[in-house]
């Protein structure tokens, strides 16, 4: 099933925390303990939120570019332009960390609900995409509900 380890993506999703652009988590994680932050992410439960819930992730579309890709996805019946919606998506925004795995392996990860779980930051009662937007763009498609882990600001701050 797959291709890295469970532990290899763990630190995969907190490098991805910790190079955020966005200036709230970069603040908030300023004070946070990256070695800590990864047991707590690894001690975190894996839960399911609703599919239209991405429309609550601040940072999922972060250029008029990503928009459009999603309004294409959020319309698209067909897999196959799917997967040119996604491809197009990243050469926009290529992935900073090989997984090994093509767009079309993570749709099927995805349609069969085997795929690491989408990393979310709950931060001041807010959602931030840590990792994970090919699979959510998956899940919209598809729609399925979303494998998520959500670190919380309470959990990093009174732990880490």
């Amino acid at each position: 099933m797959e291709k890295i380890s469970k532990d290899k993506y763990d630190l995969i999703d907190i490098e991805n925390l910790y190079s955020q652009w966005h200036p709230d988590p970069i603040i908030f994680l300023k004070k946070i303990d990256q070695e800590c932050a990864l047991y707590i992410l690894k001690k975190t439960e894996i839960t399911y939120l609703n599919n239209s819930e991405y429309k609550n992730i601040l940072n999922f579309t972060n250029s008029p570019e990503c928009e459009n890709i999603l309004s294409r996805v959020e319309k698209e019946k067909n897999k196959e332009k799917l997967f040119e919606i996604l491809k197009e998506r990243e050469k926009l925004h290529p992935r900073v960390f090989d997984k090994g795995y093509e767009i079309e392996e993570l749709y099927d990860l995805v349609e069969k609900g085997e795929y690491h779980p989408i990393c979310i930051l709950e931060l001041n009662k807010k959602m931030y995409m840590i990792d994970g937007r090919t699979r959510l763009y998956c899940c919209i498609f598809l729609n399925l509900p979303l494998k998520v882990r959500i670190l919380t600001d309470n959990e990093l701050y009174e732990n880490c």
